[in-house]
């Protein structure tokens, strides 16, 4: 692959990770909450979510979900349900007394597995790579290598951006350490769990 080629297709990962979305909103609440080492962990569950997309496009069965309402609007209507369900658990969370939740009392594989599924019931990221992707590979060259390539990229660029807000939101965590301040994030961030659930069981395909 053309080191030009791949520094656009650089370039514009950044742009896809930058934009907010669920991850964004998942790795600054859970700084936040649960702090920088816990909320790493959540990182991963996004990352293994974002590789379970790059696999399904790799295998052309991003062109079937891109085909078929059907399949689409199944997905959709999922992702929108637990991304709404996210949302109401942390508002309701937000009215306890507890400021919030201490690292050690967080289950790691149940914060990867939240991360996961918030990111992997997400139909319109595996369509927009289905049709980003191919417009960066060569059909006359190999083509599981510039997957490769094109998926470590992504990967790659999508973790530190997701570092980069996780750490964002550490650094101001000491100045929002009040109950009333934490419990009033708490209420935004379930909040834009649910816009985001509600945006996505309006989106078309």
């Amino acid at each position: 692959m053309a080191l030009s080629l791949w520094f656009t297709f650089f370039v514009a990962c950044i742009v896809f990770s930058v934009s907010p979305g669920a991850g964004t909103v998942a790795s600054i609440s859970n700084s936040l909450n649960v702090g920088f080492k816990t909320a790493v962990k959540g990182i991963v569950g996004l990352q293994l979510a974002l590789i379970s997309h790059l696999l399904i496009v790799s295998f052309g069965l991003g062109a079937l979900l891109t085909s078929s309402a059907t399949a689409f609007t199944v997905i959709k209507y999922l992702g929108a349900a637990y991304l709404i369900y996210v949302g109401v658990s942390k508002i309701l969370a937000a009215k306890k007394a507890q400021i919030g939740a201490e690292a050690g009392d967080v289950n790691p594989k149940a914060l990867i597995r939240q991360c996961y599924i918030v990111n992997i019931m997400n139909p319109k990221s595996i369509i927009f790579l289905a049709a980003f992707l191919p417009q960066f590979i060569d059909p006359l060259q190999a083509m599981v290598e510039q997957y490769l390539i094109l998926g470590a990229t992504v990967v790659f660029v999508d973790t530190c951006v997701m570092l980069g807000y996780t750490i964002m939101a550490s650094v101001a965590k000491p100045y929002l350490t009040s109950p009333s301040t934490m419990k009033a994030l708490n209420r935004v961030f379930g909040s834009l769990f649910v816009s985001m659930g509600v945006l996505l069981a309006r989106a078309e395909q």
